[in-house]
């Protein structure tokens, strides 16, 4: 959205006039019940739709979801639409689209309409949330008493970021109840209403029956958890459903991510031996053998572990830091995420350091702070009534295993994830935006099969976690590509 936004601006510096019909923000298109589409973004249309608060209640009133739409090149109104289902939770599906547009027709068939939205809590949707009521100083106050550097980096840093957490859902709740009354009607299962209302809405306008609309979505990482609980919910309305990069929905459920440190090693060490394939022209810390490069590795972690860097920052404009451990491991944690791209500058960087300059790091585990209640909030929210990780021994418990699981990712993941703040939310919510049952699909098929997508080592999203998602869903397929990643953003042929 920046990015348009951006473009926007320098449009009207150069002088150049948009069209009259065209907005270029969702503040300016009226929220309506009816699927109304509003060009926007030059190349978009979008529409905020109204949906109720709660569907069970609706004299709560309502709220706005955000929706983007790019026609593809050979599409009609009456073509299907793929919703492309963000992750996070917190993820901007506006900005998914818009940052992929260039590729979405390539990756599915032109035929199609595409879809994307801002789940409810997330940028241009409602309701909003604001857990530090905008006071800055108060959020940075929490992150520096919280936020410590990784679980193990003391022998008190455990215990006091289990202990500080509570202030969040302190403020949290405090916040709702004062300032954000609906703050908390933000679940997943309620999203997954919300987009049962989009299919029949869009349904309509194209002149079809409302009651027989289906779901045609691509839902990557946390968007798998809400394909996984709209088709649990709603199994006749499922159409075709590709969930790539899939967690746990049960796991998730209960705040345990534990499936997601299982495959974090294997990436990892797939670093040592594409290095050392690559050879020294392309990997600057390129090594004789695998082995070497993986010891060199360890040799950069146990000595950050010990031996904290100052950077006095004489020699230059910034301010005096120290890079720490804690600095390290975020820059594993953020090269995971997209391995094979990110692999050469995380060589660069160690390269630097093995040669004395860890300047590089400086400043990245603060960088990995959160700014956006969103995301935490739907979390916590959704797992409030079966939160496995409310007591310090539970706590405990998730680290060691974290640890245990993975010694390169391990210890930062319980700070980087920060399922521990959810343990002191208190929402008030209806069981009907709420889990109940199991996600599962067992009781009732769904009207078409599930794709179930993995990579063979997914960092983030442990391939056991598509195969555990998969057999709950009769009639499904996992799909799997030999690569290490995420998810598989990028294929050659339409598949759907």
């Amino acid at each position: 959205m920046k990015r348009l936004v951006n473009a926007l601006i320098l449009l009207t510096s150069l002088g150049c006039r948009a069209d009259p019909g065209m907005v270029y923000g969702f503040n300016n298109i009226e929220p309506s019940a009816n699927l109304t589409w509003t060009p926007c973004f030059d190349d978009f249309t979008c529409s905020r739709l109204e949906v109720p608060l709660d569907y069970s209640n609706r004299s709560l009133g309502t709220t706005s979801i955000a929706f983007l739409k790019l026609a593809g090149k050979n599409a009609t109104v009456e073509s299907p639409s793929i919703v492309l289902i963000p992750g996070g939770p917190g993820g901007s599906g506006i900005d998914l689209l818009s940052t992929y547009r260039a590729i979405v027709g390539q990756v599915f068939g032109e035929q199609y309409n595409f879809v994307s939205f801002d789940p409810r809590g997330v940028n241009n949707s409602g309701p909003s949330l604001d857990c530090f009521s905008g006071n800055t100083e108060a959020r940075t106050a929490f992150n520096r008493l919280h936020r410590t550097g990784i679980t193990n980096t003391s022998s008190t840093s455990l215990e006091e970021q289990y202990y500080s957490s509570s202030i969040y859902g302190e403020r949290c709740n405090d916040a709702v109840e004062h300032e954000s009354p609906h703050g908390y009607y933000v679940t997943t299962p309620a999203v997954a209403h919300d987009l049962l209302t989009f299919i029949e809405a869009e349904a309509e306008v194209a002149g079809q029956l409302p009651s027989d609309a289906k779901l045609w979505c691509y839902g990557i990482s946390y968007g798998t958890v809400t394909g996984t609980t709209f088709a649990s919910l709603f199994p006749d309305r499922v159409g075709r459903m590709i969930l790539d990069g899939v967690m746990n929905a049960e796991q998730y459920y209960d705040n345990d991510w534990r499936d997601n440190v299982d495959q974090m090693d294997e990436a990892m060490e797939k670093f040592s031996s594409l290095c050392h394939s690559a050879g020294p022209e392309k990997c600057s810390f390129w090594g004789p053998t695998p082995a070497n490069i993986t010891a060199r590795m360890d040799n950069i972690i146990y000595q950050l572990q010990n031996h904290p860097v100052p950077l006095s920052g004489v020699q230059s404009p910034n301010l005096p830091t120290l890079v720490t451990y804690s600095d390290l491991k975020a820059l594993f944690i953020n090269t995971i995420y997209n391995p094979l791209a990110s692999f050469p500058g995380m060589a660069d960087i160690l390269h630097q350091i093995e040669c004395g300059n860890a300047s590089a790091l400086a400043g990245l585990f603060d960088g990995t702070d959160f700014t956006s209640d969103a995301g935490l909030v739907i979390r916590c929210v959704d797992s409030y009534r079966r939160n496995k990780l409310t007591t310090i021994e539970e706590f405990k418990s998730y680290v060691e295993y974290s640890v245990s699981k993975s010694k390169y990712i391990g210890d930062i993941w319980p700070i980087f994830v920060e399922t521990i703040l959810c343990r002191s939310f208190r929402p008030q919510l209806p069981d009907s935006i709420v889990v109940q049952d199991p996600i599962s699909g067992l009781d009732r098929p769904t009207s078409f099969p599930i794709l179930f997508t993995s990579n063979t080592i997914d960092p983030l999203t442990a391939l056991k976690s598509a195969r555990n998602m998969s057999s709950k869903f009769p009639g499904s397929v996992l799909l799997l590509q030999e690569a290490a990643g995420q998810y598989i953003p990028f294929i050659d042929s339409p598949i759907i």
